[in-house]
Order: structure tokens, then sequence, then C-alpha cells
């Protein structure tokens, strides 16, 4: 039997590192702007309109009524996603191919909650957060 040389083990290498990461993806994907809490340290319980908010940080993504009041909640979000896709390397050799992928993300949607009474006064208000220990993103799937 020949010895193979390191030239072409070196090759053969390169050309599967190339076609495996050929076959990787990962996205990134941002909601709305996030909103830190040094943002909002302005906000006056019985103090703050709905208007003064507005001019701050903006519109809310959402106003509902509430039994207390109204609410408004801005809502944002950093989604994470990574994919590796083994039907890659199918498709060089067969006409069709199925895709075989194993993918994982990471979503976390994000509030901030203002509580307003019927004169539109903030009453309450609070981030809705998820933990930190949490990772954003996970890639194996099982």
């Amino acid at each position: 039997m020949p010895a193979r040389s390191p030239l072409r083990c070196l090759v053969c290498g390169i050309l599967c590192m190339l076609l495996l990461s050929a076959a990787c993806s990962v996205r990134r994907v941002t909601y709305n702007e996030t909103i830190a809490n040094d943002q909002v340290q302005f906000i006056r319980i019985g103090q703050t309109s709905l208007s003064d908010l507005v001019s701050a940080i903006g519109a809310p993504d959402d106003v509902s009524e509430a039994d207390a009041g109204f609410v408004a909640l801005y809502n944002w979000s950093d989604t994470k996603s990574a994919a590796m896709d083994f039907g890659v390397i199918a498709r060089l050799f067969l006409p069709y191919a199925p895709t075989m992928t194993l993918n994982k993300a990471g979503i976390a949607l994000e509030q901030l909650q203002v509580v307003f009474d019927a004169d539109w006064m903030v009453r309450a208000y609070g981030f809705s957060r998820r933990g930190q220990e949490d990772p954003v993103i996970w890639f194996w799937p099982f």
C-alpha cells in the first residue's frame, strides 16, 4: 500500500472543513431598540405623563386598558440562532438531497411595562426580563 503524502492529507482536511463550514449558518435578529434602566430614571410616579414618556423614549408598542387604568408596553428582543445542514454534503453528489438541519434559537422577548391612571399619569413601571444566567444561544438541539 503506498504511503499517503502529508500534502494530500492536508488538502483533504481543508476541503472537509470548507464543506462543513458551508453548511453552517448563524443569524441574529433584533426587534426594536433596547431600553436600559438609566433611560427611565426620569419617571416619577404621579408626576410623569404619557406625553413625557413618549417624548423621552418613543411611542409604546401597545397600549391596553386594564382595571387600574391603562398599560403601555415597550417590547424588544435580541434573537440569535445557529444551524448546521448536513444535507449540503449530499447535494454535491445527488440531484436531490433533503435538508438535514440541526438548529437551535434563543428567543427572549423583553418588556418595559408602564401603568397609567385615568389621567394618563404613571402609577407604576417595571422591566420584564429573562434571567442573566440563561444563555442567549444554544447550538445543540437536544
